[in-house]
């Protein structure tokens, strides 16, 4: 202890008493406004907390009334077509609508506050709904019964839907109430954060007052510097020349490893289709067989392996489109034209859209590293488009010189802001990580309602990687 204090005094002796003092008072107001702003952060997650929690509760209770509408919507077509495919989604439309009420019910009463504001008029919603769920669950026991009449007159009189007017009006009762409320949060969380602002505006007014103070102290030292700046420059140059280095080998490693994981997708696909594709067959076939041995005894028993065939053929489905999206098979038999033009006709096919395409000469040999990261950009960039653009053109466009290929894709959808992309676009990142790998460029271009545009410029030559084939 003694000799850290001779040690500080030393230091303080070099630097000046004005020095110190200042570098006192900089980091006193440093640490108060990082005490202060802590509590405003503290306070600002409780509030996000409340606001969320309101939030659950809105969406609570749109779920109760559209699972309401929907059991209803269910149970009178059973009652007037007589379909018994009409059950399921009422017993899963009235199961949710129970579920949705009782998170609902739960979550309101883990907060008193919330509990003394909504509690009375959520057990009043919750004892109206359960009259009218239990009014359709009777029509739906009359008619299994046979008895269409008793459950038609319970329908046809004016109480089922005075009580269905009665229960609409109250969620939207509730959910304007807790509309309200999430404004007065909104509002108050406004105030919160202008007040963050100020606090952090002064504190960051008196730092810099401060740093300008010890900045005045630090300038004298720039003297003595400067006789060391040639020394470092120099050795800044030896640095860049090695980074340039690293940088090479990074790019050249980078290439490899989408090459490895490329050959692991093509593996992988080749293991599901060959091992995953004939159990499934095999399970399929013995299916059918089992239902034919119990067609004519066992008619229950051969509904239910109806059913296990249907599910068994999406499972197949699934599998094969699991294996494309692992593993391009028209890329490694037919060529990048070809498998670019079926990847987006397959995509303008499905989501309805124009598609302008343009390629170069299908006979037009290319790396084959190369295709295939042509091939996954273009594939991001049409699933992208098929989820959130509701585009109804879309262009395509690669174009091939002596040194370059140039893709180009556009379409005319609601497009997005760029500054305020979401968190986790994998995607996005993947296609710079690739295009950046082999030494290219990538941009996207788009605002919201102007459509989006991405554009990739690629080299036609990459580095030798002496790997074995990509493909093989």
């Amino acid at each position: 202890m003694k000799a850290l204090l001779r040690k500080a005094a030393t230091v303080a002796s070099q630097l000046g008493g004005r020095l110190v003092l200042t570098l006192s008072a900089c980091i006193a107001s440093a640490v108060a406004s990082m005490l202060i702003n802590a509590a405003w952060v503290t306070q600002s997650e409780e509030q996000l907390g409340e606001m969320r929690n309101t939030r659950q509760r809105l969406d609570l209770l749109r779920d109760v009334d559209t699972y309401l509408v929907r059991a209803e919507s269910a149970q009178r077509g059973f009652l007037i077509m007589g379909d018994a495919n009409y059950l399921a989604p009422y017993d899963r439309r009235a199961e949710e609508t129970r579920a949705a009420l009782g998170a609902l019910q739960e979550q309101v009463s883990r907060d008193p506050a919330t509990e003394a504001r909504l509690g009375p008029p959520l057990r009043r919603l919750g004892v109206a709904i359960g009259e009218k769920l239990a009014e359709m669950d009777l029509t739906i026991r009359f008619a299994h019964q046979g008895d269409l009449d008793r459950a038609h007159e319970i329908t046809a009189t004016d109480a089922g839907l005075k009580k269905s007017i009665q229960i609409g009006a109250a969620i939207k009762a509730l959910i304007d109430f807790e509309k309200q409320h999430l404004e007065q949060q909104r509002r108050q969380r406004e105030r919160m954060v202008t007040g963050m602002r100020v606090s952090l505006a002064v504190g960051a007014v008196l730092t810099a007052l401060l740093v300008l103070l010890i900045v005045e102290r630090l300038w004298r030292e720039l003297g003595r510097r400067h006789g060391e700046s040639a020394a470092l420059a120099q050795r800044k140059r030896e640095l860049d020349q090695l980074v340039e280095e690293r940088t090479a080998q990074m790019e050249t490693l980078a290439v490899e490893y989408q090459m490895d994981v490329e050959r692991e997708r093509h593996k992988l696909a080749r293991d599901l289709h060959d091992e995953l594709g004939s159990i499934l067959t095999a399970t399929k076939i013995d299916l059918s067989w089992v239902q034919r041995q119990l067609k004519d005894d066992h008619p229950q028993v051969v509904e239910k392996l109806n059913r296990t065939l249907r599910n068994l053929d999406h499972g197949i489905h699934f599998k094969r489109r699991v294996v494309q999206e692992l593993h391009p098979s028209l890329l490694s038999t037919f060529g990048l034209m070809a498998a670019i033009r079926a990847l987006a006709e397959d995509a303008a096919q499905r989501s309805g859209w124009t598609l302008h395409l343009t390629l170069p000469d299908e006979n037009e040999k290319l790396d084959e590293v190369l295709g295939l990261i042509i091939y996954r950009i273009l594939q991001e960039t049409l699933t992208n488009a098929t989820k959130y653009a509701r585009a109804t053109e879309v262009s395509v466009s690669l174009i091939s010189d002596v040194d370059y290929l140039k893709l180009e894709i556009e379409d005319n959808g609601v497009g997005i802001d760029m500054h305020r992309l979401p968190e986790g676009t994998h995607g996005l990142q993947g296609m710079r990580h690739r295009v950046i790998a082999i030494g290219g460029k990538i941009d996207i271009f788009s605002e919201p309602g102007q459509g989006v545009f991405t554009c990739a410029l690629l080299p036609k030559t990459l580095r030798p990687t002496g790997r074995p084939p990509l493909l093989a």
